[in-house]
Parts: structure tokens; C-alpha cells; sequence
């Protein structure tokens, strides 16, 4: 994995050194603002480091019965009197055995720009860069000097005050035993049996740290960050967007066409049932009321039955010559016009129709050079 370390010095972001841990010769470059760690192409992890000065750590043990924001609360509630600025202008963490108010600008700002970068963050406090849970470590970075206690938190000083600030915390812990990765003469005087004689080196990280320390990334979601992520061409981008449209605009079409129709097929339910009876005001269960409606029409009709004449032979044997045919269900007759039939053809079809009890009436009928034409009138007889 290609792994890199960005330190930042100062608040404005304009001096970061950048670390590539796989590059023992050229390890070290310095960066004049955070958009220049978009130009590094081969990055897969980042861990970045943020001033001491942005940062305020308290030892805090954490109830692992409650949940986070619950920890969080109490240890805001406990530690409220010690803050300068109001609560709501810091962001809060939790890391092992302890606690971190994070300016709340500050990290809004640094999360903005690291959000567009296509590798994994970490965000954490300088300090912590070489930390250990088993004894205190005190450690000289460029012209910082970074105290990281065993109780996971720390602070950083520059070279002016580092005398003042080892006198404070002497007092607070008489005790105070570091591990020392400096050669500092300061230090050699008052911890001379535990000064470690080599340098602190970036290059000597191993990616592992960002699973012990605390993580202050958050990602800062946008339309940029997300078309950013997903990495689409222009093309690809904007067969999206139209894809987009049109899943929006061709679901509500639907939903309008639906709601149309519906309404014709209601519309018409309701004139088809009226027409029926007067007495339907309202379509609820079409197939219920039609039901209703035939239990109240009489079995039997006053009138006689109706009888039409079969016209099913006349279909199959003369269905190309037949141009009209009309229907007087009153009167039980067949109007049927045909045009350029056979003699012969009509001859069988009128024998085979007096067979069926219809009778033919062919006073409307011309036959001229073996071709019958005119309007035939059939009527079904009792017998």
C-alpha cells in the first residue's frame, strides 16, 4: 500500500511536508496548500496531521454501555468549565482513554478539501505520530518538540518554549520518565539516563498506526465529491443525468396517463350503468351491481321471442360477394346485399336457406350474364 504522511504546521494550511514512507531518498516534499495533495497519483492512504494548537486531549475513560454520544455529553458536561470558547465551536472524538475538542472551523475547512481526494484519510494530532500505551514519549519533529502521554494525549511546543513548558509538567508529575527521540541539550540535562540516541523518521511509520489512533475524517458530501468518487466521464455523466430525467419525468407521465384513464373507465362505468337505470348514483363494484341489477329484470319478456335468420351459411359460402348487411330485430329479417355472385352459387344458397325454414324474398335481385346482384331479404319462418 502507498503510504503517506501529511504534516500540517500552521492553522492557514499554506506549510505541509509531505512523507512517502516508500521513498527512503526522496521521502520528504513541502507543499504550499492542501490542493497539491491531489497531484499525488499513487496514493492509497493518507494520514494527516494536524497541529497541537487546533487540538485540546483529556484523559477520559470511556462507559461501553452507552453509546458514543452519550459518552461524548458527559465528558462535554464534565469538562465544560475548562473550555474558553462555547461548547458548539468545537468538534468532539473518543479514542482510547481519552478525549479530543477539535476546532470545529478548522476541520470543516480540512475535511472540504481531503473529501475530493480518490484515497483512504486519516485525520489525527501530530503528536500521536509516535505515541505508546506503556510509557510517555517526547519527540523532535523539523522544530517542534511533541509530548505524547501514555494516556493518549499530548501537546506540541516549539524550541523557545519547551524549557517552560518541561517545567509544568514536571511539577504536574514528578515522576515524568519519557522516552526521548531527540537530541536536544535541554532534555539531555534533565532526562540524561533516558535519552534514546537516534532521530524520530517518518519513513519508519508503518500504515498500522491509523488503526490505534483516533480518526477526525469525515467525509463532506457533495455533487462534486460524489461525481468525483464515481469517476464518470463527461458522456457518461450526462447519459446519467438524462437517464435521471427521464426515470423522473417517465414515472409521474405514467402516473398522470394511469390516473386519466382510470377516470375515462370510471366516467364510462358509470354512463353505461345509468343507462341501464336510473336509479345508480355511484360505480362502486361494477360486478357486483350489474349482478343486482339482472335479479330485478323479469325471467320471461311480455313480448314474444325473437327469432333472426341463420346467416352462417350465407358467410361460408358467399362471404366474398356479400357487401352490406343490415338487421330488424323487431321483425325478424335479414337484409344482405351481394354483388357479382354466381348463378349457380345462389341457386344452392337459396335451397339450402329454404331447407333452414328463411325464407328469401329476391324481388330486389338482377341476374345478367350468369351473375347475380341486388339486395336479398330473409326472414325466419315458424314451422
Amino acid at each position: 500500500m502507498n503510504f503517506y504522511i501529511a504534516h500540517i504546521l500552521n492553522p492557514s494550511f499554506d506549510e505541509i511536508h509531505l512523507y512517502n514512507t516508500a521513498d527512503k531518498d526522496n521521502a520528504k516534499k513541502t507543499l504550499k496548500s492542501l490542493r497539491d495533495l491531489e497531484k499525488i497519483n499513487d496514493v492509497e492512504l493518507l494520514l494527516v496531521l494536524i497541529p497541537a494548537s487546533e487540538v485540546t486531549s483529556y484523559e477520559f475513560k470511556k462507559n461501553e454501555s452507552l453509546s458514543d454520544q452519550i459518552n461524548i455529553a458527559n465528558f462535554i458536561s464534565d469538562i465544560d468549565s475548562n473550555f474558553i470558547d462555547s461548547v458548539s465551536d468545537n468538534e468532539y472524538f473518543l479514542g482510547n482513554g481519552a478525549a479530543y475538542a477539535v476546532n470545529k472551523i478548522f476541520l470543516d475547512n480540512l475535511n472540504q478539501y481531503l473529501s475530493n481526494l480518490n484515497c483512504k484519510v486519516c485525520i489525527s494530532p501530530e503528536y500521536l505520530i509516535n505515541s505508546n500505551d506503556n510509557f510517555d514519549v517526547i519527540t523532535e519533529v523539523e522544530d517542534k518538540f511533541m509530548f505524547a502521554y501514555k494516556n493518549n494525549c499530548g501537546f506540541s511546543i516549539n524550541k523557545t518554549n519547551l524549557n517552560q513548558y518541561l517545567d509544568l509538567v514536571v511539577n504536574n508529575k514528578p515522576n515524568f520518565n519519557p522516552k526521548i527521540f531527540s537530541s536536544n541539550e535541554a532534555l539531555t540535562k534533565r532526562f540524561k539516563s533516558d535519552i534514546d540516541n537516534h532521530k524520530f523518521h517518518f519513513t519508519d511509520i508503518k500504515s498500522e498506526i491509523v488503526n490505534s489512533i483516533p480518526n477526525f475524517f469525515k467525509v463532506n458530501m457533495s455533487i462534486g465529491f460524489i461525481i468525483k468518487k464515481i469517476n464518470f466521464s463527461r458522456a457518461q455523466l450526462l447519459t446519467t443525468i438524462l437517464a435521471l430525467l427521464f426515470l423522473i419525468v417517465g414515472s409521474n407521465f405514467l402516473t398522470y396517463r394511469n390516473v386519466k384513464n382510470t377516470e375515462i373507465y370510471n366516467k364510462a362505468t358509470f354512463n353505461i350503468f345509468t343507462s341501464i337505470s336510473n336509479d345508480i348514483n355511484k360505480v362502486i363494484s361494477p360486478r357486483n351491481q350489474i349482478d343486482q341489477i339482472l335479479k330485478n329484470i323479469p325471467e320471461k319478456s311480455n313480448q314474444g321471442d325473437i327469432e333472426l335468420p341463420n346467416l352462417e351459411l350465407f358467410f361460408k359460402y358467399g362471404e366474398k360477394y356479400i357487401s352490406d348487411i343490415s338487421v330488424d330485430i323487431l321483425n325478424s329479417t335479414a337484409e344482405i346485399k351481394i354483388n357479382s355472385m354466381p348463378a349457380f352459387q345462389f341457386n344452392i344458397l337459396k335451397t339450402s336457406a329454404e331447407k333452414l325454414n328463411i325464407s328469401i324474398s329476391d324481388n330486389d335481385i338482377k341476374i345478367k350474364d350468369g351473375s347475380v346482384d341486388g339486395v336479398l331479404t330473409l326472414r325466419y319462418e315458424d314451422v
